[in-house]
């Protein structure tokens, strides 16, 4: 099935417009012209992802500020309705994975193969760009990623968060084979990049979080085990319990040897999640990090310099991540699809958000990835 749910027939170009921080509305929108290089693609599935919902709660992330009424959405697949006059790799009713950020093509990031990096990206859903949350969205051809007939469009959807997780795990991270892999949270960009690394052959992957549930389903889904931080007593210093912690589970994991793990990857941004992976990386080990929390962060510096640790940062995606990704999927290595645990039709946006934002629906399961299954175009 392409869908998990009946897609019923859209009229014109529905939108899901953030109007202002807080307001949400659907809207009618203008379609705009496809330049050359450009297909149009009926989007079918959409999952949302955390920026989507912090920009309806807040209005922006980091530098990126909400002034004007905005789509959203970006983890998205469906199917090419019409092609720019210069393309020639794709064809109307190709189902596609959408790689939602488009860059210059010219500079020398993007010449690179570094094109996340490049200063003109276009990225749907992040301000002042539109997302996908329509029934129709403009691409640059290069960037509707052709899906094998194995693969569903709520799994094409699912191509990016993945996609995030490969860039994190193999790009930058350079995971090999019979590693100690440890993964700081586990939510749908954790579990993925915990599920990369068991991919690529890493002998232990561990999946650190707070949440029993979240810490039950990476043990299901790709962990070899998981490990549950003991959180600090009132009046006790945060950086030495980190330690303890991290200390604790190198011992449990019968690492002392090793000195911790090969490669460790933060998908939280939290502060006590940056320590402890400082603590658990062994000598001249990597640090991957992947999620955003508190821009300024307290760090056991003299502990990495002695180690002669390396820590990386890890944004979005690309050259080759979504190749890689589609593969991984296709050759049976993922099933990005277990992740999917609330699944709702377009008009029901609203319930999908707040089922994202509570981490909980109205049928009081916990959520890791809610999808919106969008109408067919007419």
């Amino acid at each position: 099935m392409e869908n998990s749910l009946p897609t019923p027939r859209a009229r014109a170009n529905v939108s899901y417009v953030l109007e202002s921080v807080g307001h949400t509305l659907f809207e009618d929108r203008p379609v705009r012209p496809l330049t050359p290089h450009e297909v149009r693609v009926n989007v079918r599935q959409t999952g949302l992802c955390g920026s989507d919902c912090h920009y309806k709660t807040h209005g922006q992330i980091g530098d990126f500020v909400l002034r004007a009424p905005m789509v959203l959405g970006h983890e998205s697949a469906g199917i090419i309705t019409e092609v720019g006059s210069a393309v020639t790799n794709r064809k109307v009713g190709d189902r596609v994975a959408l790689e939602p950020g488009v860059p210059c093509l010219a500079c020398d990031e993007c010449i690179g193969g570094t094109y996340n990096q490049c200063l003109a990206l276009v990225f749907a859903a992040t301000p002042p760009y539109d997302g996908t949350l329509a029934t129709y969205y403009n691409i640059h051809a290069s960037f509707a990623h052709p899906l094998p007939h194995s693969l569903s469009l709520e799994a094409g959807s699912l191509m990016e968060p993945l996609s995030v997780a490969v860039h994190a795990t193999v790009a930058r991270g350079q995971v090999r084979a019979l590693e100690n892999v440890l993964v700081f949270g586990a939510g749908p960009v954790g579990l993925l990049i915990a599920a990369v690394a068991r991919a690529y052959g890493a002998r232990r992957v561990v999946s650190v979080d707070l949440i029993d549930e979240k810490l039950a389903f990476a043990k299901s889904f790709c962990a070899t085990s998981t490990f549950k931080p003991v959180l600090p007593a009132a009046g006790t210093f945060g950086m030495d319990n980190t330690r303890r912690n991290m200390e604790a589970l190198v011992e449990r994991e019968g690492l002392q040897r090793e000195g911790g793990f090969d490669l460790v990857l933060d998908a939280t941004g939290a502060l006590s999640c940056l320590q402890m992976a400082a603590f658990a990386g062994r000598p001249r080990g990597r640090i991957v990090t992947v999620g955003m929390g508190n821009p300024v962060a307290t760090l056991p510096l003299t502990h990495m310099l002695v180690k002669e640790m390396v820590m990386l940062g890890s944004f979005r995606y690309g050259a080759g991540d979504f190749e890689k990704s589609i593969a991984l999927v296709s050759d049976g290595l993922i099933n990005v699809e277990r992740l999917v645990t609330h699944r709702y039709l377009f008009e029901d946006a609203d319930k999908a958000f707040a089922t994202t934002e509570l981490g909980k629906g109205e049928d009081g399961r916990f959520a890791i990835k809610v999808q919106l299954c969008q109408g067919a175009a007419s």
